[in-house]
């Protein structure tokens, strides 16, 4: 199983989903992202709002609050090991660094299917914007790492 991970993905969408179908879009509907599993058991992943609005200043440290907000809230980033459970279907992404800073140290737990080269990740549900709703990344294989 591990095999079908190992690889870079690209991201196709994400979407968090109420069980009435309806659909939100946490960082928008046109996204950009890569998901890397090596076969040493690292993750990395890089998602974001291919919309992002540049700073005025050219200096990342320099920028305004309200551009820092929003490039904050348009982009996840984080790394670390990886570790699957085939019986269950889920991989947990044990995090050792992200770019929001809560979720160091913590285990996301994702549930996971693949159909060809299409893999679906699925949290479980969360409160957004009062409506329980199941964040969902798909992605599709970019390359297979050697």
């Amino acid at each position: 199983m591990k095999n079908n991970f190992i690889g870079i993905w690209l991201l196709n969408s994400m979407y968090s989903e109420a069980d009435d179908g309806s659909k939100v879009y946490p960082i928008g509907k046109n996204v950009n992202g890569i998901l890397i599993y090596t076969d040493d058991g690292y993750i990395s992943a890089q998602l974001g709002n291919a919309n992002r609005t540049n700073f005025n200043n050219s200096d990342f440290r320099l920028g305004q609050k309200n551009e820092i907000i929003e490039a904050f809230n348009s982009y996840i980033s984080y790394y670390g090991k990886y570790e699957i459970n085939i019986d269950k279907k889920f991989i947990i992404h044990n995090v050792e660094m992200s770019l929001f800073p809560n979720w160091v140290g913590t285990k996301v737990k994702r549930y996971y299917s693949f159909s060809n080269n299409q893999l679906t990740l699925k949290a479980t549900p969360i409160l957004y914007d009062n409506i329980m709703r199941t964040p969902t990344l798909n992605w599709s294989k970019n390359h297979i790492l050697k």
